[in-house]
């Protein structure tokens, strides 16, 4: 898709490769076509638009819970545990 919207000549940027969900890569799509602007624009304007909460990670945003270490089994000696299959 192409667009009459550019950034400004010289505006800094970084390179972003990211595999998504291909319900969420339509949303932007679908997104693209209605505001006819570049998927770096829906991008930074979602990203912009969330506020964040008392914990720092924008209300209303579901993200996944990272998985944590066990830590705390007593023969372990404080260390981490790796299970290996």
């Amino acid at each position: 898709m192409s667009s009459p919207i550019r950034r400004k000549r010289g505006t800094p940027t970084v390179g972003v490769q990211v595999d998504i969900a291909p319900d969420v890569k339509a949303l932007i799509d679908r997104y693209m076509a209605a505001a006819d602007v570049p998927q770096w624009a829906i991008i930074e304007a979602a990203i912009r638009a969330g506020r964040p909460g008392a914990d720092g990670i924008p209300e209303g945003w579901d993200l996944p819970t990272p998985q944590r270490l066990d830590v705390d089994i007593p023969d372990a000696g404080g260390e981490p545990v790796r299970h290996t299959a």
